[in-house]
């Protein structure tokens, strides 16, 4: 399926998703590589959009950083708990570590020996993985609600064979408003790619700046348009670029 948005490289803004939209799923989170296409095209539309282009991810920015380099950019990372606003900004980050003490102990307890969920601990996010074990769901869901019982102001999330805690406040769609209200996104109006249920905040925050929402995958959503996979995304991407 093939969206009918294209990008009007004077008026809008482009933000993406990371995992499962710019690169296919892992086993190994850390294994994941973008295809050199798909990154010639982000430097090529970043400098046509006049730099109006963020990566809005549930990773750390750091880690971002590594797996785009060269491109520099602007980011929303662990789901807009790390915040920059602009290429070769300082990061800024609105939570601390220790506010997960009491969760990363219980949640580090309860997959010790256990082969199927591995914890990922990104300080100011927590996030049990059981992908190469689905069928485990049920339990890590478990696992976290029994570790963040009685430990106010978290919000829990659930995602692709994740399920993640972080401090309340913050979402991808505030991330994408916080983002929006200083060059180079401020007075564009956002185009936003995403596959995962987190992405949902975002696609319902994006009609409201006069911008479109489109969905990677099947799956209820908000998004107006649809793009099949990350394949789809990548050929997407390429026939901005060559419209440059």
């Amino acid at each position: 399926m093939q969206a009918k948005t294209q990008i009007d490289f004077s008026h809008h803004a482009l933000f993406l998703d990371f995992d499962g939209t710019l690169v296919d799923f892992v086993d190994d989170p850390s294994a994941v590589s973008i295809r050199p296409g798909t990154l010639r095209s982000l430097i090529a539309l970043q400098a046509a959009l006049s730099g109006a282009l963020a990566i809005v991810s549930g990773r750390r920015i750091a880690d971002l950083d590594r797996f785009l380099s060269p491109l520099e950019f602007a980011a929303a990372g662990v789901h807009g708990l790390e915040l920059r606003p602009a290429p070769g900004a300082p990061i800024e980050r609105i939570a601390s570590p220790h506010d997960l003490d009491p969760v990363r102990e219980a949640l580090a307890t309860g997959v010790a020996g256990d082969a199927d969920l591995t914890l990922e601990d990104k300080g100011t996010a927590l996030v049990l993985h059981y992908r190469t074990a689905p069928h485990r769901k049920p339990d890590a869901d478990r696992l976290m609600d029994e570790a963040v019982s009685g430990v106010s102001n978290l919000k829990v999330m659930h995602g692709n064979n994740i399920v993640e805690v972080h401090p309340a406040g913050m979402d991808k769609g505030a991330a994408l408003r916080r983002l929006m209200r200083d060059a180079p996104f401020a007075g564009r109006k956002p185009i936003y790619i995403g596959d995962d249920t987190t992405d949902e905040f975002a696609f319902a925050v994006v009609p409201q700046l006069g911008g479109a929402g489109i969905k990677v995958g099947p799956g209820a959503t908000a998004a107006t348009e649809r793009l099949d996979d990350v394949a789809a995304v990548e050929r997407w991407l390429a026939e901005a670029g060559e419209r440059i």
